[in-house]
């Protein structure tokens, strides 16, 4: 699928070896990554394995599209619900990730190390390699990746549950708080979503915000993105997945709407631009009601206004239908009047 942005994406999942996810990955060989360096404890509990893979599909920003978004990880930690901290994830070097090399699901083995079973978790931690991790666009242009500490400016308050900090020395945590729980089932899979959409300010909008001169793509290093980074977790024994169109009144497609998925409780499971055919697939949900809503005039949580094309309701904000998602399932929530 094509979307205005794409999100980052990755795969955490707990697995007797030699098993492969239901996403179609494999786990990582004995060894695991050169550069890991193997977490010995366990917090109490049956151990199974834990594997976390990174990926995801090209975005564009603005028309300037991304070949290449290297992430470098150094560490990648799960908290309980007693605030207790278990490392699964540690490298002696960072481990540089391309996102972009994996499509539709697809990742890059980056982690292993044995986790509770069953165990329920409060927050994913990731730290990241700020000096090491950077883009590359099509033309060839590399650009550094400038993580900030913002607070959420997302319409749809999309990023309140992620937080970023920095730790000093060039690197940054990443957290997500929210509930989740590895199951009894060691091929239970954790899916937890970095959602590139919400999370990139491109370069036209970063000189508005005083970021230096980040518009002027034919220069070297001036396409720097500002990265408030925004994610989505859910068991895949407990998640499901939502797609639909949305058309205008003469049914034809409208791109760039962003699509929101908001639990009961207000929350919100996920976002996704719609694609040049009006489609979109909102993953990452954990089973539940969400009422949909559609925005044709969208901030997303790094600041980024996005603006949607082919509307004749000329309404910033429309609400949709309300979808039950189940475990496993692809729910379709058919076409949705714009």
């Amino acid at each position: 699928m094509r979307r205005y942005f794409k999100a980052f994406y990755a795969l955490l999942f707990a697995f007797v070896p030699a098993a492969c996810s239901m996403h179609g990955q494999s786990g990582l060989p004995p060894t695991g990554p050169q550069n890991l360096v193997r977490p010995l404890e366990t917090i109490g509990g049956i151990a199974s394995q834990v594997v976390v893979q990174v990926g995801d599909a090209p975005p564009a920003l603005f028309g300037h599209a991304l070949a290449h978004v290297n992430l470098a990880i150094s560490e990648i930690d799960l908290v309980d619900g007693s605030g207790r901290s278990q490392v699964v994830a540690k490298y002696a070097a960072p481990f540089i990730v391309d996102l972009l090399q994996y499509q539709d699901g697809s990742g890059d083995s980056v982690a292993q190390a044995s986790v509770n079973n069953p165990q329920t978790y409060q927050q994913v931690r990731f730290v990241i390699d700020t000096g090491a991790s950077s883009a590359l666009y099509a033309s060839g242009v590399s650009a550094p990746l400038n993580f900030v500490t913002d607070s959420d400016s997302s319409s749809a308050h999309a990023g309140k549950s992620t937080s970023t900090a920095y730790l000093g020395a060039g690197r940054v945590a990443i957290t997500q708080s929210g509930s989740f729980t590895i199951g009894s089932d060691p091929t239970e899979l954790l899916n937890a979503d970095f959602n590139l959409m919400e999370s990139l300010t491109p370069p036209s909008t970063n000189s508005e915000r005083g970021d230096g001169d980040r518009g002027n793509f034919g220069a070297q290093g001036s396409l720097g993105l500002t990265v408030r980074p925004t994610m989505f977790v859910a068991a895949h024994s407990n998640e499901g997945m939502i797609t639909g169109t949305v058309l205008n009144d003469n049914g034809q497609p409208v791109s760039n709407a962003v699509v929101v998925a908001v639990g009961q409780g207000g929350q919100v499971g996920n976002t996704v631009a719609t694609n040049g055919s009006g489609d979109f697939l909102l993953h990452t949900l954990a089973a539940g009601s969400y009422r949909l809503e559609v925005y044709n005039q969208y901030t997303n949580s790094a600041g980024a206004d996005l603006s949607s094309h082919g509307s004749s309701t000329g309404r910033d904000r429309l609400k949709g239908p309300t979808i039950t998602v189940s475990p496993g399932q692809t729910t379709n929530a058919g076409a949705i009047t714009d």
